[in-house]
Parts: C-alpha cells; structure tokens; sequence
C-alpha cells in the first residue's frame, strides 16, 4: 500500500478529455509502462500538451491501458488535453513527500508492519492504550507504563521496573525493591528477605 514508480514510464493518451475526467487511456499496450496497482497503491502522473502546459494526476486504479485519475495534484490546475497528448511519470514534489513520509497513512493503516527494528534513536514513543506482544520484551532502563498495560505471552527481560513510587531491580540474583532512591527491601535467590523498618505480618512468621 503506499505510492509506486517504474523508470521512464510514458504514453500518448488515445482520447481527448476535459477538466473533470477522471479516467484517462493512452495507447493500446502503453500502460503497461507504468506501476502496476494494488489496493491502496498509486502513482503520480504527468499530462502534457503541445504547448508543455502540465498538470499532475494522482493514478489510483490501473486496467491495462485504462486509468483511473484524481486531478489536479501537486498545486497543478485541471485542463483539458487533446488525443495525442503525453502522459508521463516524472519525478514531482508529491512523489518525494510521499516517499519520505513511507507512503502510508499510518493512523488509517490498522495493522502496520516494520520490515527490520525499530531505532528510536533516543526517542520516546508517547500516547495512550496499552502494548500487547507476543514474544520477548526486553529492555536496558526502567520500563515504566504509566497508567496503560504491557500485555505479552512470552518473557520480559528489563533492568528495572518503574512503578511510580517504587522502583524493581536485579543484580546478582537479588531483588531490590527502592523507593525515593533508597532500597527498603531485598529478596535473594534463596529466599531471604532483608527489610529496612518494620514488618507486619497478618498470620505466623
């Protein structure tokens, strides 16, 4: 889903049509010199006439020599053009902008895929809802999550946890449970729990 493009694609359309068309046919066979469309998918045409007046067309819908256009793009004004007149798929502003923006509304994408990892490049990624993983989570600094969820069926491997007023650490096989900086409590690996203050217990100890 997202903008197409193939090298040097041309073509003469085969009809004259008005400002308000909205489908354009070269040539018997040239459309096969242009992107071939998926749902979701487009590319950016350019109408010349002889008189190299121009105007961008955003090309949704591709049926052999037959396209299906939205006029007007790329701040180019709707005209009309003669049977005879070109068609071309030339570099425009609009094509840049949407590849550098990926070529996907993401907010209209319900379920986006990334092709290799995610560098957030000291960034954060903020918003509301919760995080559902299947798989691992890990992490090298404090995992906090605010007032959502993290939901995941495999491990989650993090150096601390941030639950607001406390903090959850390990080191050497020893729980350290902190709370404005100072670790009140720690639970080692066999068992022993060391606390700072006072314990009350509701049962036998």
């Amino acid at each position: 889903m997202g903008v197409k493009v193939t090298n040097n694609a041309f073509g003469t359309i085969s009809a004259g049509i008005n400002s308000s068309a909205t489908t354009v046919t070269v040539d018997s066979g040239q459309g096969a010199r242009f992107p071939t469309l998926g749902s979701g998918d487009y590319f950016y045409g350019t109408l010349i006439d002889t008189s190299n007046n121009v105007e961008i067309i955003k090309v949704t819908a591709r049926s052999s020599d037959s396209m299906t256009v939205t006029r007007a793009q790329d701040n180019t004004t709707a005209r009309a053009f003669s049977i005879g007149d070109r068609l071309e798929l030339r570099p425009t502003a609009a094509l840049f902008e949407d590849i550098l923006a990926g070529g996907v509304e993401v907010v209209a994408d319900t379920s986006p895929q990334l092709g290799g990892n995610l560098d957030l490049n000291s960034n954060n990624i903020t918003g509301t809802g919760n995080v559902n993983i299947t798989g691992t989570v890990t992490s090298t600094g404090a995992l906090d999550t605010g007032s959502s969820s993290i939901t995941t069926t495999g491990t989650v491997n993090v150096a601390t946890v941030d639950l607001g007023n406390w903090t959850i650490t390990e080191a050497g096989g020893v729980l350290k449970f902190a709370t404005g900086g100072t670790v009140k409590m720690k639970l080692d690996a066999s068992g022993n729990l060391t606390c700072v203050g006072d314990v009350t217990a509701n049962g036998t100890m």
